[in-house]
């Protein structure tokens, strides 16, 4: 534990360093915490000054309890999400043992797989609602287990909470994750306490989901009746059949996630003795077949509804884990694995080579845009990291599985925090909001009209610029132009990259692009011409 605890904190200690909240998702989600916390309004989300029913408010309501314990900052609405997949790390060790009491190793295998794991690494850094599902459904995971050999209500509560906090999270999504392994209990379960009915055990599956759709509307009733018509019928039907009608159109083929499979077990599926253990686990492996219950219908699920994003599947990377130290357990031999273990360490040698020719050959031929490698003292710094740790690493004699499974996930942290490190060198101010957001707070503070003129706001400079009132949004030519009719003295927020430096009042770059203010003035004397240029979109 130990082990995993400081990989962790090494990964997020460098992800709050080293990059600012980014735009869209992240600005987004704690600017609707901040709307919410300015309101004093804890039950309906807000975004710029409109009810916000895209996500439940379990994310919202910690980042706002942060600030209540360590007051308004930037640091630890970012921190929610990395502990919930800390959380899900232990966790899935605990499960592990549930699965496997007969075989201790997988236990301990299973939190490195999991924290090693390329995708679940990543996205343990980004503050999202999946990571927070990821948990609950691990906790459900676990507490039917538990359920399956105790047959006790607490466990049926403990059930019933996890499913409750998964509605919280990301909406009634979590009982796809959670009710077809549920279902299929007559093929997985091995052993049965003396007590033990089949009848009792789906009724008191009904009661957990009872228990969790009563926390959800505990919330949800006093919202909707809060939040107003439309935000009514959007969060008890646009979370469920109005989001399953449009997924249902088919945009991406089925076999979308399947394509993306092996990107999901990175660097994993570079090792032999994974593939050789496979041949050795059969479907009378009872933890085996629960596995494969879990993960197979969310899979096909998923895969038949169009509404993709990699990101949806974070919560089968733990059953992937599972799987993956289940099948380690089965090759024991520490000469096999060192073999392994050196071809991999080689492919990041080789990958690290590639990714930094490329990015310094970008800089002279310009292939991708904004692609740039940092060139100062911390990119020097993490350059002499990348190579002194993972040949100090190698260079360490290996003792057990254990052991180059921890390595593993060293060198799996590594290599994406010095691209990281290498590429917000240079580019972190272009997905900084505060610059622009904090030219906006100063506007107003001088009682100056500001407008965005924009075809779809983000929220992104509500919260870093601490906004207190929504902002004006333009999104036609039409309202442009009757906006600064009526604001003479205001400034419009216009896509400035191919503008002139000397008719903006302030430019900033953003993202691929560059947001720049003008005064009404100035538009209406010398660049008329802007009214009828198309708002960003």
């Amino acid at each position: 534990m130990i082990r995993i605890l400081l990989l962790w904190a090494v990964l997020i200690a460098v992800n709050l360093f080293i990059r600012p909240l980014m735009p869209i998702d992240e600005t987004r989600y704690v600017s609707v915490a901040w709307e919410m916390w300015v309101r004093d309004d804890f039950l309906v989300p807000y975004l710029n000054g409109e009810t916000y029913s895209h996500k439940p408010p379990l994310l919202f309501w910690l980042m706002q309890l942060s600030w209540w314990v360590f007051g308004v900052n930037d640091w630890t609405p970012r921190l929610i999400s990395p502990l919930f997949a800390l959380g899900t790390t232990l966790l899935s060790g605990f499960v592990a043992r549930e699965l496997w009491r007969n075989r201790p190793q997988v236990a301990e295998y299973t939190p490195l797989i999991l924290l090693g794991t390329s995708f679940w690494l990543i996205y343990s850094t980004l503050t999202m609602f999946d990571m927070l599902l990821a948990f609950f459904v691990l906790l459900a995971i676990y507490s039917l287990l538990k359920f399956s050999k105790s047959n006790s209500w607490r466990d049926v509560f403990l059930l019933g909470f996890a499913i409750g906090g998964g509605v919280f999270s990301k909406g009634p999504v979590v009982l796809l994750q959670i009710l077809p392994v549920a279902l299929l209990a007559p093929w997985w379960l091995e052993t049965k306490t003396a007590n033990f009915r089949w009848k009792s055990w789906y009724l008191k599956i009904g009661a957990a989901v009872l228990i969790g759709a009563s926390l959800a509307l505990a919330w949800a009733i006093p919202a909707g009746i809060s939040g107003g018509e439309a935000y009514r019928n959007a969060i008890f039907l646009g979370q469920t059949s109005g989001r399953l009608v449009k997924s249902f159109a088919h945009q991406l083929p089925w076999y979308w996630y399947l394509e993306r499979l092996p990107l999901l077990l990175l660097p994993w599926i570079f090792f032999k003795p994974l593939w050789q253990g496979t041949k050795k686990i059969t479907l009378k492996d009872s933890g085996a077949r629960f596995c494969i219950a879990w993960l197979l219908p969310v899979l096909m699920a998923f895969s038949l509804v169009s509404g993709k994003r990699i990101h949806y599947l974070l919560p089968l990377i733990p059953a992937l884990a599972l799987l993956l130290a289940r099948i380690a357990d089965e090759i024991k031999e520490v000469e096999k694995w060192q073999k392994a273990y050196f071809r991999v360490f080689l492919l990041f040698t080789f990958l690290f080579i590639v990714a930094t020719a490329f990015t310094v050959l970008n800089n002279h031929y310009h292939w991708v845009k904004n692609l740039t490698l940092g060139g100062n003292s911390s990119t020097i710094l993490a350059f002499c990291i990348l190579f002194v740790v993972p040949f100090s690493v190698f260079s360490i004699k290996m003792k057990n599985v254990t052991q180059i499974i921890f390595q593993t996930c060293i060198i799996s942290i590594i290599l994406p925090t010095f691209l990281a490190v290498c590429y917000l060198e240079t580019n972190a101010e272009r997905f900084d909001t505060k610059p622009i957001a904090e030219k906006i707070a100063q506007f107003r503070a001088e009682n100056k009209g500001v407008a965005f003129y924009t075809g779809k706001y983000h929220a992104q400079f509500q919260f870093t610029g601490r906004l207190t009132q929504p902002l004006t949004l333009l999104n036609s030519s039409e309202k442009l132009e009757e906006w600064i009719q009526t604001n003479p003295d205001g400034f419009v927020l216009f896509d400035s990259e191919n503008l002139p430096q000397d008719i903006l009042i302030y430019s900033h770059a953003y993202r691929s692009g560059q947001l720049g203010f003008i005064s009404s003035e100035m538009v209406l004397q010398k660049r008329p011409d802007l009214i009828h240029t198309s708002p960003i979109s």
